[in-house]
């Protein structure tokens, strides 16, 4: 699998799901898994995906099998754009559709904000515009803020006691829930803490109304993140469309994953066609 140099000396992983002949030339796919998740978390999705697409997921510097950044790395929105955009450069991938969950969504919108050139599209599961101040109280867990309470539980317990907001415990089965837990707790608890601060602090909304690329949004209807600001993404991104899963809270990647890659590849095959 590749690594990716950046400046600072420290290298991206990135997995790449290719099954194709050489000479087939698909719009590529590119999957950016949410906060102090990896790129597993889009397993699922790879087979119904790769039949007909080449597929890149990045691993997130401190998360899957990226380098970890030394203690008080500070993330910050304009590095994580220039490590991706480094991802695409080295992997020479002008432009990709982008499938993004949660914090992964937010980054997809703003690459597509800053470089329309390299999103051909995006599919946003269970991404908001910014995190809720309702949210940010319940992450504390009691403690000053979301980053405090991960660097004193450590990235698994935390995960452990709001699990609940970022999957819907109702539909998840024991096995997917305690996987979960266990993949976020291979995020070190300072690069977490880390990672929050700075997706905490980001609001893409004022970026809707000029992102140009078709979006397609999946989210569940319970979602208590997600769900609310959809409509908002819907109503105000130009080219968005909105995909309820009725019954569902947070997740539907995990919970239903064929369902969204389904629907992800008659999206870009809506996309494609409109080109012609």
């Amino acid at each position: 699998m590749p690594t990716i140099p950046l400046d600072e000396g420290l290298s991206l992983h990135c997995a790449v799901d290719d099954y194709l002949w050489p000479w087939e030339a698909s719009t590529p796919v590119l999957m950016m898994h949410g906060f102090a998740r990896n790129a597993t978390f889009w397993n699922r999705w790879v087979p119904p995906i790769a039949e007909s697409r080449r597929i890149y997921r990045p691993d997130l510097l401190g998360c899957g099998a990226s380098d970890v950044p030394a203690a008080g790395h500070r993330f910050t929105t304009a590095k994580i754009e220039a490590e991706i955009l480094a991802v695409l450069d080295a992997l020479s991938l002008p432009q990709v559709h982008w499938v993004g969950e949660s914090s992964g969504g937010i980054i997809g919108l703003l690459i597509a904000a800053a470089h329309p050139e390299r999103v051909a599209s995006l599919v946003l599961c269970n991404t908001p515009t910014r995190i809720p101040d309702e949210i940010k109280g319940i992450y504390a867990l009691g403690q000053q803020s979301t980053s405090s309470a991960i660097r004193t539980l450590g990235t698994g317990e935390w995960c452990r006691r709001t699990l609940g907001y970022r999957l819907d415990v109702e539909r998840a089965n024991e096995q997917l829930r305690e996987w979960c837990i266990a993949e976020m707790d291979k995020t070190r608890a300072d690069i977490a803490a880390s990672l929050h601060e700075c997706f905490e602090a980001i609001d893409v909304k004022p970026l809707l109304a000029g992102i140009r690329a078709p979006v397609l949004l999946l989210s569940g209807d319970k979602s208590q993140i997600a769900s609310e600001q959809q409509k908002i993404l819907a109503q105000t991104l130009p080219r968005g469309r909105l995909e309820l899963f009725a019954g569902y809270g947070h997740g539907v990647n995990l919970l239903q994953p064929e369902r969204c890659a389904r629907a992800a590849l008659d999206f870009w095959r809506n996309v494609e066609e409109a080109r012609q």
